[in-house]
């Protein structure tokens, strides 16, 4: 499995550069561990603010393939 700062790294840098998610420059990609009681697992975490759910919808999509078998949780919000 890749490593934590890796898979933050590769999955910040796709959003940034997909033309297609207009406020990219405001989603903040982490890596964070779970609490024991959780599993002690991994999850790739998705936060900031966009204006459409399309941005938010793709930058969701685009973490998933790149998240190297973590879990990704969107707390991703809109803003109008």
């Amino acid at each position: 499995m890749q490593n934590a700062e890796m898979v933050q790294t590769e999955i910040q840098k796709v959003i940034g550069e997909d033309p297609t998610i207009k406020d990219a420059h405001r989603i903040i990609v982490t890596v964070e561990k779970q609490s024991i009681l959780k599993g002690g697992k991994e999850v790739v975490v998705l936060k900031g603010h966009v204006h459409s759910e399309k941005d938010k919808i793709k930058a969701n999509e685009l973490a998933h393939l790149h998240a190297a078998g973590r879990q990704v949780i969107d707390s991703i919000g809109l803003t109008s």
